[in-house]
């Protein structure tokens, strides 16, 4: 699906691992928002997403509430494991 702005979105903090999209747990780390924009950083496309839910550790955080995070755009290729898929829609 392609991600465009104004969709809710889950963007995964660690996937190269078997429980990096956990939802509970320990191992759940991501955020939750609504992408508000894109963006060009770090040499690749990115989108940037106004959270309003933060897990980290599998327990509800404040940290990142409010803010924005930028992941790279899915299919970005990665040095080293093939190509990102950090956000899901919703």
């Amino acid at each position: 699906m392609n991600i465009q702005i104004g969709a809710r979105v889950r963007s995964f903090d660690f996937i190269f691992n078997k429980s990096g999209r956990d939802l509970e747990g320990p191992e759940a780390c991501f955020v939750e928002g609504e992408v508000v924009a894109f963006d060009y950083a770090e040499g690749c496309k990115r989108y940037c997403i106004l959270v309003d839910r933060d897990v980290f550790g599998g327990k509800e955080e404040e940290h990142r509430i409010g803010r924005l995070v930028t992941p790279p755009i899915n299919g970005t290729p990665c040095f080293d494991q093939g190509f990102t898929e950090f956000v899901l829609a919703l």
